[in-house]
């Protein structure tokens, strides 16, 4: 019973996680559409951290960091900024002084996307095949759960394992 319920809960996350990436997809597409394709300029950037593999006071691991470029664009003679999220070094996508472009939001003029596919897809696409593999794995929760276990006992009674055959 409360494998069922936790199937159930894991089913109804994946579905929660899967619409609202088609939510943010659908925000993306209507700004491609209606909006106004426009360049901006990469005048700075910045590191942050992501995510390191460094623990404690230890000296190794590895650190991981997102640059982002700060592009700056004009509307109306007003000056606006946004800040991308680049995978990698900035210099191996975007130098600074490059101009960039960008799709402009048609009711907003500070809402702007880069043209990039990492820029646009990737977090729609991970959030989806995560809340794909997110349901799979409720569905077939109880399975998995009697597998796991039976392998667990067969590791610490090899005898009730020889004894199926």
């Amino acid at each position: 019973m409360k494998i069922k319920i936790l199937s159930r809960i894991l089913q109804l996350l994946a579905l929660y996680l899967f619409f609202t990436s088609v939510y943010s997809s659908l925000g993306k597409i209507i700004t491609i559409q209606s909006g106004t394709k426009i360049f901006g300029k990469v005048v700075s950037s910045y590191k942050e951290t992501d995510y390191s593999t460094q623990t404690g006071n230890k000296s190794y691991g590895t650190t991981h960091y997102i640059l982002r470029p700060i592009i700056k664009y004009q509307v109306n003679g007003e000056s606006y900024e946004i800040h991308g999220k680049i995978l990698g070094e900035v210099g191996n996508q975007y130098h600074i002084g490059q101009t960039v472009p960008l799709y402009l939001s048609e009711n907003q003029p500070d809402y702007a996307i880069i043209n990039s596919f990492y820029e646009l897809w990737y977090e729609p696409l991970r959030n989806a095949f995560f809340s794909i593999g997110l349901f799979l794995i409720g569905t077939f929760l109880g399975q998995i759960l009697s597998k796991i276990k039976k392998t667990i006992v067969n590791l610490f009674n090899p005898q009730a394992y020889l004894d199926q055959f």
